[in-house]
């Protein structure tokens, strides 16, 4: 099968990297084509076929339409798989300029609401929260999968090492976990790995409360899976995920995953993994978590044991059988 998927690209995060696993995947068995930023070189194999683009170009601009349909057609897809709403505006678009209907597939990422999904052949939905949001007339839920990457030690903090990862914006909540760690009574090291228009925020925070030499701001890394492997428990305070990719992170690499009640996590967590949006709540999990480390391994590692239910092979089939259902 040929496919030509399109990324509106905005930094490496969660839809950049769910787009690049799933490019990855299926160019073991298909013809892949990707239509972006080049950005994204650096992340994909050499079996994708990369065609460079920036849509920030006006969307409904008929020459700038007009050059995506003349890709179009140099590729002559089977099907079209687009992961943000401004792409999926520009691929219906283009169609004008088509002499055949190229079927579209879009994934929803997120939970802002988006009338023109309406516009896809079909949507598809990462967890039941976004499927119930879709405006289209053909929707189905496909839960994301992972690529796995075989963790690497890195040194050990010689203190307890708590970490998190996520773009720096209030919606993850950072701000509680400082908040949180300003309130315990034991000895740790905290490690953030992330990038956002939160971080000076965050950073006269971490002064504020006096924790400059607990609490580091590392920011995006490459080898996130090396570092989760070697720390003792990783967080998510999202106020909400659509789904939460990090999660399966934990999943795969953590010893123990903390989180708020969102995303994937209050599906699959058990109730002693969940804490509230509260500092002081945190706080007090976190403490427990020290004192009795030994009981939360072994709650996660139930949770872990369904990691193959994460696996990128298993998504991506679920993908295939929604591309030929369009053909």
């Amino acid at each position: 099968m040929r496919i030509l998927h399109t990324l509106h690209w905005v930094q490496f995060a969660g839809t950049e990297r769910f787009c690049v696993d799933i490019c990855n995947e299926l160019s073991k068995n298909n013809e892949v084509y990707l239509l972006t930023h080049n950005l994204i070189k650096p992340y994909i194999n050499n079996k994708v076929n990369l065609l460079e683009i920036n849509f920030e170009k006006n969307r409904y601009n008929p020459i700038f339409l007009y050059k995506i349909a003349n890709i179009i057609k140099k590729v002559n897809p089977d099907v079209i798989h687009v992961h943000n709403t401004k792409e999926l505006e520009v691929m219906y678009n283009a169609r004008i300029f088509l002499n055949k209907k190229i079927p579209i597939l879009a994934t929803k990422h997120t939970l802002t609401p988006k009338k023109k999904f309406v516009l896809a052949d079909l949507a598809v939905g990462i967890l039941e929260e976004t499927h119930s949001i879709i405006n289209a007339d053909n929707t189905l839920i496909i839960k994301n999968g992972m690529a796995y990457k075989e963790p690497k030690p890195v040194k050990k903090e010689d203190k307890f090492h708590i970490v998190s990862a996520a773009r720096l914006t209030p919606a993850k909540g950072m701000d509680l976990i400082i908040k949180a760690l300003g309130l315990v009574k034991f000895d740790y090291k905290f490690s953030i790995f992330g990038e956002g228009e939160q971080k000076e925020e965050l950073i006269q925070l971490i002064k504020q409360l006096g924790l400059e030499d607990r609490i580091k701001i590392v920011g995006f890394v490459d080898n996130l899976n090396d570092h989760l492997a070697s720390a003792d428990v990783q967080i998510i305070a999202s106020v909400f995920e659509p789904y939460g990719l990090t999660a399966i992170d934990g999943i795969y690499y953590s010893d123990v995953l903390l989180s708020t009640n969102t995303g994937i996590c209050s599906e699959i967590l058990d109730k002693d993994l969940i804490f509230d949006q509260k500092p002081e709540a945190l706080a007090s999990k976190l403490e427990d978590l020290f004192v009795n480390y030994e009981y939360y391994l072994e709650l996660f590692k139930k949770v872990k044991n369904r990691k193959d239910d994460f696996s990128i092979s298993k998504m991506t089939s679920e993908y295939i059988k929604a591309y030929e259902s369009l053909l």
